[in-house]
């Protein structure tokens, strides 16, 4: 049986180890780049990245940002949900999802928004069996709380 999934917040000293996956599914051009693109996202509770590893590898990145809503709310944005593994990816993407759950939770989120372009995550389907996600037009979303 394989190991499970750590998930939390990328830190500053895992970025670089970050990058080859950064690049793969994020669109990350260079090493330079993605420093920068996770430096604005470190260290601030309106955004962040995190990481799912396992057996010492990261797996799976999510970017976030949180954001006001015309009702005078707030929602979770997820900008990007990337993950390399050759068997069951949505595995590590449930728990990257679930992780950004807790944490719109905390942040007093209304929701949580998957902001992907469509079918840049061909697995993600799965994602969204739980029932309690709903397709709000071209976005799917679920409770943040």
């Amino acid at each position: 049986m394989s190991a499970p999934y750590h998930v939390s917040t990328l830190q500053a000293a895992r970025v670089d180890a970050a990058f080859p996956l950064a690049n793969a599914c994020l669109g990350a051009t260079d090493l330079a780049s993605w420093r920068g693109t996770a430096s604005r996202f470190s260290g601030r509770a309106d955004r962040g990245l995190i990481a799912a590893e396992r057996e010492g590898y990261i797996t799976g990145l999510l970017a976030y940002a949180v954001l006001p809503t015309p009702a005078g709310g707030r929602e979770m944005v997820v900008h990007a949900l990337g993950v390399l593994e050759l068997l069951f990816p949505e595995h590590a993407g449930l728990a990257l999802v679930e992780a950004a759950r807790t944490i719109a939770r905390d942040l007093d989120c209304a929701d949580v928004v998957l902001a992907l372009p469509e079918r840049s995550v061909p697995w993600a389907a799965a994602l969204f069996s739980g029932g309690d996600w709903h397709d709000a037009g071209r976005l799917a979303v679920a409770p943040g709380r």
